[in-house]
């Protein structure tokens, strides 16, 4: 199907066509295209990023169990053993909450963290998450069973913290 309108044609199209796809990522029209047109499928349910440190893969941070209309997500990260330690953990997470929070428009984060995992504690602590309850022994590890502290930070907290470290 088609229509006219003076010079200009529409054409009904089963499939994208490439030049669309090209024109959209164009920087000066993707900011205008709404989340159905970027994600005609769905919004994802999970973000993963894989992390790379001069081309060498050192690990993944994601945003899993995504409710956009919550507009929350749960934060995931590891790392490589070698990379761990070099306070690499809270830069990205902290770019990662950014990027949540400013560009994806969230309200809420989440964190859980394994009883034993003492740095993560610090670190998620650091980074303004307050502790909001614990899963007791909902983690099996060698042969014994550990709490997981659930944690969580709302967008407003964050733009405090945030502002705090970046003047």
């Amino acid at each position: 199907m088609s229509l006219k309108t003076g010079t200009l044609k529409l054409e009904l199209t089963e499939k994208r066509p490439e030049e669309i796809e090209q024109i959209a990522k164009d920087p000066r029209v993707e900011p205008f295209l709404t989340e159905k047109w970027m994600y005609p499928e769905g919004m994802p349910e999970s973000m993963e990023f894989t992390i790379y440190d001069n081309g060498e893969v050192i690990g993944q941070i994601a945003l899993k169990s995504i409710r956009w209309f919550n507009r929350k997500a749960e934060l995931s990260l590891f790392l490589k053993p070698a990379f761990q330690g070099r306070r690499l953990g809270g830069k990205l997470l902290e770019s990662m909450m950014d990027y949540a929070f400013g560009e994806l428009n969230l309200y809420r984060l989440e964190a859980e963290v394994l009883e034993y995992n003492e740095k993560a504690i610090k670190m998620v602590e650091m980074l303004g998450f307050t502790l909001e309850g614990k899963l007791r022994q909902a983690k099996y590890h060698k042969g014994k069973y550990f709490d997981i502290f659930r944690y969580g930070i709302l967008k407003h907290e964050f733009d405090v913290y945030y502002k705090e470290r970046n003047p």
